[in-house]
Formats: C-alpha cells, sequence, structure tokens
C-alpha cells in the first residue's frame, strides 16, 4: 500500500452504532456490484475520523460473509491492519519536511502519487480503494489533479472522500461524487453512549452542550477536562480585565496552543458573558457591549486560524483578549 506517511503508523478500524448504517449500505451496494465510483462522505463531528474510514475499506475490502463489519482474520483484513493492502492508498496531511510539522493542505504531489497507483494493475480480486481525509484539506491545485480521475475512472476502481466540511470542496469535485452524510446521534443515544464511555451523569449533558451535540467532541472535552481549563480560563480573564493580570502573562498561564480549543474557549466564555447580559434590562451601554460582544463571536473563527507557529496564534489571540477588555471593562 502506498500510504502518504500518515499520523498515526499503524490505524485501528472502528466503527459506532450511528455510523454502521452507512457501512451497512456501502457493503451492499459493493456486493451488488452498484458501488459509485466517487464517495463523498460527509462527517458532521469535529473529532479525527480517519479510524471510521479505516474500518469502511476493511469492510469493503474483507473476504468474509459478515455484513457491514471486518472479520479481522481474513487476508484482506490482515493486510488493512499492518497498512500494507497493495491496493489501498490512504492520502492525508503529512509532515513538511523543512518544517516538521503538519502540512495545512494536501499536495499536488500525493493527488499525483494516488491518481498513478490506480492506474497499476491491482493485484487482489477485490479492486482498487483510495481514501482521501480530510478532504476539505485539498488545496486548488490537488482538487483540479483530481477531477480527471473523478471524470474518467479506472476500470475496478473507488475513490472515498472523507470529510467534516464538504463546503469547503469545490464545487467541481462534489459535482462529481454522490455524497453522504454521519449525521451525529440524537440526544437520547449520544446521552446514553456518553455514560457507557464513563462520563459522569451530571456531567453529560454540560458536556454536549459545550460540544454542540457532537456525543464524540463531548467525550473529547471530557477527557481533556475541558470544563477546568474553562473556569481556569475564566478566572485569568477576570484578573486581566480588573488589571490584576498583564496580557502576556495571561497567555502564558493558558498553556493552550490548539487553535480548536482556543475557539472553543473563547466562545463559551462570549456566549456565557451574552447570556448573563441578556438576564438584564438593555440600557443603551448595554447593548453597546452586547453588540460588540456578539461581532467579536462572530469573528473568532476566522481570527485564530491555523498558523504555521505558536507565536503567530498566541498574538492573534492576544488581540482578541485586548479587544474583549476594550468592551468589558
Amino acid at each position: 500500500m502506498k500510504s502518504e506517511t500518515p499520523v498515526f503508523e499503524l490505524i485501528q478500524p472502528s466503527v459506532l452504532e450511528w455510523q454502521q448504517n452507512l457501512v451497512n449500505q456501502f457493503v451492499e451496494l459493493k456486493q451488488q456490484q452498484k458501488l459509485p465510483h466517487a464517495i463523498l462522505i460527509e462527517l458532521r463531528t469535529a473529532v479525527d475520523s480517519r479510524s471510521f474510514g479505516w474500518h469502511l475499506v476493511s469492510a469493503l475490502l474483507c473476504q468474509s460473509e459478515t455484513p457491514g463489519k471486518p472479520c479481522g482474520q481474513c487476508q484482506a483484513c490482515q493486510l488493512m491492519l499492518a497498512n500494507n493492502y497493495p491496493d489501498f492508498t490512504f492520502t492525508t496531511l503529512v509532515d513538511n519536511d523543512k518544517t516538521h510539522k503538519l502540512n495545512k493542505d494536501i499536495k499536488i504531489d500525493q493527488i499525483r502519487r494516488l491518481i498513478h497507483q490506480f492506474t497499476l494493475t491491482r493485484n487482489l480480486q477485490a479492486g482498487k480503494i483510495a481514501l482521501i481525509y480530510p478532504a476539505e484539506k485539498l488545496n486548488k491545485s490537488s482538487a483540479n489533479s483530481l477531477l480527471k480521475t473523478l471524470e474518467e475512472p479506472s476500470s475496478g476502481s473507488t475513490l472515498i472522500l472523507l470529510t467534516h466540511n464538504a463546503g469547503r470542496l469545490p464545487i467541481t469535485i462534489r459535482s462529481r461524487c454522490q455524497k453522504w452524510v454521519v449525521e451525529n446521534p440524537n440526544e437520547k443515544l449520544a446521552e446514553e453512549w456518553l455514560t457507557k464511555q464513563s462520563v459522569p451523569t451530571g456531567q453529560v449533558s454540560e458536556y454536549l452542550s459545550l460540544a454542540r451535540k457532537d456525543a464524540q467532541l463531548a467525550l473529547q472535552l471530557f477527557q481533556q477536562e475541558f470544563k477546568q481549563q474553562q473556569d481556569h480560563f475564566s478566572t485569568l480573564l477576570n484578573k486581566y480585565i480588573l488589571n490584576q493580570m498583564d496580557i502576556v502573562s495571561m497567555v502564558k498561564s493558558l498553556k493552550i496552543t490548539d487553535n480548536e480549543k482556543l475557539r472553543l474557549v473563547l466562545k463559551t466564555e462570549l456566549q456565557n458573558m451574552i447570556y448573563n447580559l441578556l438576564q438584564n434590562e438593555l440600557t443603551i451601554a448595554l447593548k453597546h457591549k452586547l453588540s460588540g460582544l456578539i461581532t467579536l463571536l462572530t469573528k473568532i473563527d476566522s481570527t485564530l486560524q491555523t498558523e504555521d507557529n505558536n507565536l503567530n496564534l498566541l498574538l492573534q489571540l492576544e488581540d482578541v483578549l485586548i479587544s474583549l477588555k476594550q468592551l468589558v471593562k
């Protein structure tokens, strides 16, 4: 298998109960010889989902008769577990040779290697499969390079694009794929699942709310003790606003360098401020403050963009905090 050096040397296939039905559908389509050449799957969760992609591919390649579930014992399953299936290509974000950090996007050379693999004679009978994840990270050049493969598919090949945001893919890509969506579980199922994952009953609803009903993200936040980090941020922010701490000291004390985590911490804090304001009769001054908080809230996603280094990220964070202090002081 030609793998573009995925982040994890070995990827263990796994699937959640609300994802299994889609896997079953694809296996049935393959058995009926109706599996589309180009498949676009959008996952509503924000959590890394390569293990789901691995499970889906393994289920499609598995030689057993167990529907939708790789047996783990046949030749295909053993090769997939060893990341060594000769007719499978995985394309993902890889480390930059110069910076030794993860690239921001999927490069055109990676797509060219994928296309080359599709032109080779298959080694096994199941056909060739390629998985691109996260597909929204295709840059303009790599997306354009992929178009010809979508328009003129190789015989017996299947291309799966797995994404968290299909809207970020060019319409030229989306229009050439058949699309499916994996929704997050409903609230009842999400609560039951989180309880099974050892999240205390009293904290399940709180973490689901923080994660905007994304059960997988809620579990991740719980495991990372996000609530404690949020409380710590609130304490530091209060000190900064009261001039008991300067901004440099505050940012250093945060010890959060993950963009998504910073966004969520800031959003949660601003949402709490907005909620508290709305509990009062709004004077002209409070309306001005409310408007400013809402504007700042909408800017956070675009302000704290992925950066090449933590210094740029921290500078952006300082800019947001200065604006916030001016609003609430």
